[in-house]
């Protein structure tokens, strides 16, 4: 079982590793960030990992409610949230806008950005499993974002169940 201080970057950070090895076409920047996952810099895409929230559970993924259920609650529960972010077409100087072929490009990117990203969490959760590293995992949804700001991608929320302490 993964344990310690660092667990959860160790969970996320397995899972980034996962998934860039999978992506077809990889982006430049790649790894594990703290807090909100930041749209900075979309010229090379990125693909990033961060711990949006952790909670208690008996019964996974279920909360745990209640101060004695907080103090005998057997697991920790992680979302993990991953997005992989691309360029999104924009207008262009002279106010066109993007062409229809661009577009057509980009969905085409986004949809496979977005089916490799669910393939390879769902393997590597499994995978996880099976060698007792994590108790349980479960991919809760997957949601295109964007386009905003000159970017767009695709966003997938999983969560993950450890022993506590």
């Amino acid at each position: 079982m993964i344990t310690g201080d660092l667990k959860w970057y160790t969970v996320t950070s397995a899972l980034v590793t996962a998934v860039y090895a999978a992506l077809t076409s990889k982006p430049e920047r790649s790894g594990v960030v703290p807090g909100v996952i930041p749209w900075d810099a979309c010229d090379c895409g990125m693909l990033a990992g961060s711990v949006s929230m952790t909670y208690l559970s008996d019964t996974f993924p279920e909360q745990q409610h209640g101060v004695i259920g907080n103090c005998t609650a057997a697991w920790e529960v992680s979302e993990i949230v991953l997005q992989i972010i691309r360029c999104a077409p924009v207008s262009q100087v002279n106010g066109q806008p993007p062409t229809v072929k661009d577009q057509d490009t980009c969905a085409q990117l986004v949809r496979r950005d977005a089916a490799q990203l669910l393939q390879a969490v769902s393997i590597k959760l499994c995978a996880m499993q099976d060698a007792n590293d994590i108790v349980d995992g479960l991919i809760t949804v997957q949601q295109i974002r964007g386009p905003e700001g000159g970017c767009v991608g695709t966003e997938l929320r999983c969560q993950v169940g450890l022993p506590r302490g």
